[in-house]
């Protein structure tokens, strides 16, 4: 182990793991720096059972992890490369090519340089966190509060749009407008009057939550977001998916916040670590469509665009929902974040079944995403 090891040989290490196969990504790389620091290791077996321990999450990846750790990290040979340890006969992981963390490798360096201090946006005390990505926030007090203000702003949204208001001859409130306009014909004399009554408009939104592992980051903000959207609108059907596909609406109504995690973990529908959404969206397909999708019905999806399924059957799934609801919005905390091109892999597939595509990864656009949902819902 070289004992003047630097942050960024660390984060190359984390990537080399990556690359090999292993489910890791941002989180596991801030873990690793803030376990270790930047301080000399000199500690070989201290830091590799600390770094085992952060990177791994399945037993194949802890069995392969001895290999991989020596030949990444013992003495070069003459020619400049890594020691041949010979890692040829690992038994080949899943590739994360495509489901990895919310994020390029790329950003790694970036990140950690970013979270060297507070991330705010603004001056003095007009300071505010509703821009900042979630990603990057390392004040808890800030992503504590723009947690509730995101759940906050899905129970406004009740406000805005659980009623509409129709005129009738009869009622308490006289509408000016109407009562003069339909007595034209009368001269314009209030012969009959027309009132305003106020009738509860029924919304039903599905939610589609992606909880894989490449979804953590992003997750502690969208889950007070999803979870205000189902508690705002009683008739509303919530389902979380990984590999597979859970229907959860009573464990979001959970007046706790914490139960609601606590329960999600028990039934081990949280944090796992691919990405099937095309799977997904077919058991929805099979199990469910039938029973919660109309013409009226708002179809959201909560998720990065990672799949492991072939584009082509995400593209057949979604067509099959466009074709019985009114709208689908696809909410994307990757939007909008430098490198991330959704004209390539899955998302391409699936833009022509998709009425609005929607960054998801900040207060701020998840304010514009109440916007969206509004107006679909009229």
């Amino acid at each position: 182990m070289v004992a003047t090891q630097p942050t960024s040989r660390l984060i190359s290490f984390v990537h080399f793991l990556r690359d090999t196969g292993f489910n890791i990504g941002v989180r596991e790389i801030l873990d690793v720096l803030t376990s270790l620091g930047s301080d000399v290791l000199t500690d070989k077996k201290q830091t590799k059972n600390i770094l085992r321990a952060l990177s791994c999450h399945s037993r194949l990846e802890w069995q392969q992890f001895d290999r991989l750790f020596d030949f990444y990290w013992l003495p070069a040979t003459d020619t400049g490369q890594p020691s041949n340890v010979d890692i040829s006969g690992l038994p080949q992981l899943p590739s994360n090519k495509i489901t990895g963390f919310s994020g390029s490798s790329h950003e790694a360096p970036d990140l950690i340089k970013d979270m060297s201090g507070d991330t705010t946006v603004g001056a003095g005390k007009q300071n505010t966190f509703s821009k900042a990505d979630f990603r990057f926030l390392n004040n808890h007090k800030a992503m504590y509060e723009i947690e509730k203000l995101a759940e906050q702003l899905a129970l406004k949204l009740n406000k805005r749009l659980s009623y509409q208001y129709v005129i009738k001859p009869q009622g308490s409130k006289i509408d000016i407008r109407q009562t003069i306009r339909r007595n034209l014909s009368q001269g314009g004399q209030p012969l009959k009057l027309f009132y305003r009554n106020r009738r509860k408009k029924p919304i039903h939104l599905v939610i589609l939550h992606d909880v894989s592992h490449s979804m953590t980051w992003n997750n502690p903000l969208l889950f007070r977001f999803a979870r205000g959207l189902i508690r705002a609108f009683k008739t509303s059907e919530a389902f979380a998916f990984h590999t597979e596909l859970f229907k959860v609406t009573e464990y979001y109504r959970e007046p706790s916040i914490e139960k609601m995690r606590t329960k999600l973990e028990e039934h081990n529908n949280i944090w796992m670590g691919g990405t099937c959404i095309a799977d997904s969206l077919n058991k929805f397909n099979r199990l469910y469509a039938a029973k919660t999708l109309n013409s009226k019905t708002v179809f959201i999806i909560i998720s990065d665009g990672f799949d492991t399924n072939k584009p082509e059957q995400l593209a057949g799934e979604l067509k099959h929902i466009k074709q019985t609801s009114k709208k689908i919005i696809w909410l994307n905390p990757m939007l909008g974040r430098e490198g991330y091109n959704p004209d390539k892999g899955p998302m391409q597939f699936a833009m022509p079944y998709i009425d609005k595509h929607a960054p998801a990864h900040s207060l701020d656009s998840l304010k514009q995403a109440v916007k969206l949902i509004a107006q679909a819902c009229r």
